[in-house]
């Protein structure tokens, strides 16, 4: 979903995610978005606090929502931003346990659609130099070896 980063598009973002039930698509990088937007105001005009309560807003809802979604163990859908996803990895790894293992860093060679590996996980859709952290070994191999990503540094 292409979201206009105005008061007008972000009470709209806020009032379709407090109607559906699903996480809504967003982009990777929408996070970042609103934060450069939220910078371009002065902190203590009613622009900036109303883009920033509405921006927390959306994210309180979000995150209750990846939470039911960890819950039943549904994968998200994709895109959504990169904050969300790193949050319901790392949940998802404590609960099943592996809260000690530490993610592998990954660069992608070549743009893919979304995948399901071997494990069952669903990764992706991804471009081509895309940095991304996989915490399942397995599915770390399973890049490797099919020539989707590269581990680095």
């Amino acid at each position: 979903m292409d979201v206009e980063i105005t008061i007008n598009g972000l009470l709209t973002l806020l009032r379709n995610e407090r109607k559906s039930g699903e996480v809504i698509t967003l982009p990777k990088d929408f996070y970042s978005k609103t934060n450069e937007k939220l910078g371009s105001y002065e902190k203590d005009t009613d622009e900036y606090k109303n883009i920033s309560k509405t921006i927390s807003s959306i994210k309180e809802k979000r995150t209750q929502k990846i939470l039911v979604y960890l819950a039943y163990n549904k994968d998200l859908p994709r895109p959504v931003p990169s904050e969300e996803e790193d949050l319901y990895i790392q949940i998802k790894n404590i609960i099943n346990n592996n809260e000690g293992s530490k993610p592998t860093k990954v660069k992608i060679t070549k743009t893919i659609p979304q995948i399901v590996t071997p494990s069952g996980s669903k990764v992706g859709p991804y471009e081509q130099n895309e940095i991304v952290y996989v915490y399942d070994h397995t599915d770390t191999k399973f890049i490797v070896e099919n020539k989707i990503g590269e581990t680095t540094d």
